[in-house]
This record gives structure tokens, sequence and C-alpha cells, in this order.
């Protein structure tokens, strides 16, 4: 793949310079107070209520911010300094969990606090997230070697607070004392934002943004949907986040059971581990990868990988041997995510980068809650083993659909 680098912007950072430190910085410790607050919710609403419907209502209204608000958010990003919009998006986050943090201690938080307080949270990432993919873009000046190394220790930095440390500490924390990983998040958005006044202020889109929001949202989304190579990237994340959520529904119902892998719920937790190990260890070397094969083998790589896993589980009966196939599947998400990441912001000129990563984002996070409900039904009907084996067919199809556009040379 050959890509035109464009001219540094006048107030860019030299690649691996103190803005590009000062964003992994945040994310590892923001990721980890996000980590105690995912786990933190659940228990606090199952606390609240034993009302299936209203717990679930939780979880939904948390995924909303992705489908209605990140268009806009894109948009909005592409006017706005990136320093002032993660900056803003930390401190509203702080404040909103810090007020949790109060109902919680106070003993007057609801199932609808709760989960009014997670849209607005999971609103803050929405727009912080964009903010900070787009100012790696230019902090790294578009150097693909670069991006990928960045993105790649960015989100395995992610991975490990919010899937690895994050959750165990945070239900831990939740046993002794309700309000403590709620005070943990509120204060890791506080120093995520310290650290973030690091990034240069005139660091922001070039371009005339002038037009209306609606016409912008309307022209991010018709760039994504006619540039061939990245609605065909969107669409293979989507099937990915399908298969994944598909498999990942019931999974825990398999694991536990007499029929499947026969473990506890400690042994659960293991295998919860292996996932996010998995995605830890390969987001640092996700750059040598794509080095020594391109971006779109590495990303193909990941993705048959995640689709031979999981219809292997499915037939194991073995938790030692499902535990280092998990790590396969979280390896490949992380890697997966690290490709899409850097050619989203290698491709996309960076007047319209906030929007088509908003769009990007979009198309494939709303395949989480369908993948979720379709794995649920397969599993109703065909038993817990098939949502796994379902998962695979999803995934090999899709990868035999794109195949010809994403090793096709430009």
């Amino acid at each position: 793949m050959t890509v035109t680098n464009p001219r540094p912007a006048e107030h860019t950072a030299r690649p691996g310079g103190r803005g590009l430190r000062a964003i992994l910085a945040s994310v590892g410790v923001s990721s980890v107070g996000d980590g105690m607050f995912l786990a933190a919710v659940p228990l606090t609403a199952a606390a609240l209520t034993r009302s299936p419907t209203a717990v679930a209502a939780v979880t939904a209204i948390g995924y909303l911010p992705w489908v209605v608000v990140a268009p806009f958010a894109g948009a909005l990003v592409d006017r706005w300094p990136y320093r002032a919009t993660v900056l803003t998006a930390d401190i509203t986050r702080a404040v909103a969990v810090a007020a949790l943090a109060a109902a919680v201690a106070l003993d007057v938080a609801t199932v609808w606090i709760l989960a009014v307080i997670a849209a607005v949270v999971v609103t803050g990432q929405v727009f912080h997230d964009i903010a900070l993919q787009a100012a790696v873009a230019e902090l790294a000046h578009r150097d693909p070697d670069t991006l990928h190394h960045v993105n790649g220790r960015m989100f395995s930095l992610d991975t490990a607070g919010k899937s690895l440390i994050g959750p165990p500490v945070g239900a831990a924390a939740f046993t002794a004392a309700r309000v403590v990983p709620y005070a943990v998040d509120a204060a890791s958005f506080a120093a995520s934002a310290a650290l973030l006044t690091r990034l240069p202020r005139g660091l922001r889109a070039a371009g005339d943004h002038t037009a209306p929001i609606g016409r912008a949202v309307k022209d991010g989304l018709l760039w994504l949907a006619r540039h061939r190579r990245l609605r065909t990237l969107a669409l293979l994340a989507a099937a990915a986040n399908l298969a994944y959520n598909a498999a990942w529904a019931t999974f825990v119902l398999y694991a536990t059971s007499e029929q499947g892998l026969r473990v506890t719920d400690a042994g659960f937790g293991l295998l919860v581990a292996a996932l996010a190990a998995g995605g830890v260890v390969i987001g640092p070397l996700a750059h040598r990868i794509t080095r020594a094969v391109g971006a779109e083998p590495a990303l193909l790589i990941g993705v048959v990988a995640h689709a031979a896993a999981w219809p292997v589980i499915a037939v194991v009966d073995s938790p030692w041997v499902a535990a280092p196939l998990l790590a396969a599947i979280g390896a490949s998400q992380t890697l997966i995510t690290t490709v899409n990441a850097g050619l989203r912001q290698l491709l996309v000129p960076a007047d319209m980068l906030g929007r088509v990563i908003a769009g990007f984002r979009t198309v494939a996070n709303s395949a989480s809650p369908a993948g979720a409900v379709l794995g649920g039904l397969i599993a109703a009907s065909a038993g817990l083993r098939a949502p796994m084996v379902a998962g695979g067919v999803i995934l090999a199809m899709s990868v035999a659909a794109t195949i010809p556009t994403l090793l096709r040379k430009p």
C-alpha cells in the first residue's frame, strides 16, 4: 500500500514526542478506572433491583451514544481543537462519576441515575476517543510505522486496564465499599486530563468547517461509503463484532456447564483474563507484524485466527485448551483494532478524519448488540456450542468476501 504522508502541521510534535507520551500515559491511567467502573455498574444495578429488564436497560442505554452521538461527535471534533476536546471530555466524565460516587455514598442512587451517568460517561468516551485518534495522526506526522507502534501500545494499555486489571480490582473494591470504584474512576479521569494538558494547543483539523453539522455528518458518511478499502474494513469490523458477541453472549453458560468446560466462577474469571492477556501481549508487537507483512495482510491474519478459534473452542471440553484459544482471540481483536485505526489515520484527509472515524466506529459497534441477541437465539434453539460455530462461520464468510478488495493493489 502506498500512502502519501501530508506535510506536518505547524503545531504538531515530532514522532515519539511528549504529546504521544502524554496520550499513552493518560490511556494507561484512565483505562484502569474505566475497568473498575465497568465492573461496578452491573454490580450496582443488581444491588438496586432484581428486575432483568431494568438491569439490561443500563447496558442498552450505555450503547446508545455509539449509535446516536458518534456521527455528530465526529463532525464536532473536526471543528474543535483536539486538546480542548479531550480535556472537556475527561473533566465532564470526572464530574459525572464523582456525582455518582456521591449518590452511592449517600444511598440515593437509582437504576435510572446509574443509566444516565453511564450514558454521559460513554458520550464523553466517544468524543475523547475520536479526538485522541485524530491527535495521534497529527503528532505522528502520519508515519505508518509510528502510527502502528503508538496505536498498538495504546490499545494494549486500554485492554490491560479495562479488561485485565480494572474489573477484578473494581469488583473487589465494590465488595469492600461500593463508592470506591467510582471514586477511583473519577480520579483517573482527572489524572488523564492533567496529563493531556501537555498536548499542543493549536492541534486541530485543517480546512473550512463552516458547513451545517447535518451536512458535515452526511459528507463524512458519504466519504466512508465511497472509499472501497475503508468501507470494506468497516464492514469486516462489524462482522467481527457480530461474530464475537454472538459467541461470547452465552459463553459463560457453556464454560460453567457440565456439558461444556465445567469451570467454576473463579475459573471463568481466569478465562476472561486469558482473553484480555492476548490483547495486552500483541499490542506492542502490532507494528512489527504490519511492518513484516503489510497492514491488510496483518489484519486478515487476525480475522482468520479469530474465525478459527471459536469453532475449536466449541468442540473441546478442556479449559486448558480453551484458554490459549481465547488469548488468540484477544490478540486478534487488538491487532484488528490497531490496523484499522492506523489505516484510517493514513487514508483519511485531516479535515475529514473525525467524521470518518465516527462513521467507521458507528458501523462497527452497531453490530455488537445485534450479535449478542443473535447468539442468545442460536443458543436457545441449537445449544450452547452453536453460537461459537456460527461466529466462526460468519467470520470465515466475511474474510472470503473481503480478501479480493483488501489484497488488491491500489
